[in-house]
């Protein structure tokens, strides 16, 4: 058995760490994409629209991520990945309001640009010399501000523009990326076993938070550009 992990070096452990996180936020995100696609081609969503499901959603989704942040040090890594998987689940369900409200070509085109866009955010996150946890710390503190100023308009009807408050949450969801694909980086440094296990599906999931708020600020940037056209 020592042999057998001999074999192995701390790099090739590493990459194998980064291949786990990378593999189950795509697989989030496959998940997130089926359900919200089998629900809009079926017209269940319309169903699940009447009565307490959407608000008995975002309790549930709240409640995941909860759990999920908290069980580092307890839980399992096979329970972090079936925090995961319902996460993305009840997200997919959620999400299925954006191919109703901007249409599928737009939601298309959106995820491309999207994935090339984060895409070179990783490669920046792999490359880059500088640490940028203080710019992560700055991009946090933004995201506070951005989500209880969005809370704000709401509460008191606040007129506010779409495009500007897109462009703003896709900057700061630009740092947290690189943020997140460089502690992802460190993270799987001289790990192994289940507490590799753990910070991969931990990372997984901050990548995909990342992913899909990008998504989401630029669909509606996208879509805000087709209605004026």
């Amino acid at each position: 058995m020592s042999e057998y992990y001999n074999a192995y070096s701390p790099a090739q452990e590493k990459r194998n760490g980064l291949i786990k996180t990378f593999s189950w936020m795509f697989f989030g995100l496959l998940i997130t994409a089926a359900t919200s696609y089998i629900l809009y081609a079926t017209g269940l969503f319309y169903t699940l629209l009447s009565g307490p499901i959407p608000l008995l959603l975002v309790i549930a989704q709240f409640g995941i991520v909860i759990a999920f942040s908290s069980s580092m040090q307890r839980a399992s890594a096979s329970t972090m990945k079936l925090l995961f998987i319902a996460y993305a689940i009840t997200l997919g369900v959620s999400m299925t309001s954006i191919c109703v409200v901007y249409g599928l070509g737009t939601v298309s085109i959106a995820f491309l640009v999207s994935a090339v866009y984060f895409a070179c955010l990783v490669i920046i996150g792999f490359t880059t010399k500088k640490d940028l946890s203080k710019i992560g710390t700055l991009c946090i503190a933004g995201m506070i501000a951005l989500i209880l100023s969005q809370a704000i308009m709401l509460l008191f009807r606040v007129p506010g523009t779409t495009r500007l408050l897109s462009i703003v949450g896709l900057l700061i969801f630009t740092g947290l990326t690189a943020w997140d694909v460089q502690r992802a980086n460190q993270l799987m440094n001289n790990t192994i076993g289940e507490t590799q296990e753990k910070f991969a599906i931990f990372m997984a999931l901050e990548l995909y938070l990342d992913f899909i708020n990008i998504f989401l600020y630029i669909v509606r940037l996208i879509g805000s550009n087709s209605n004026r056209n």
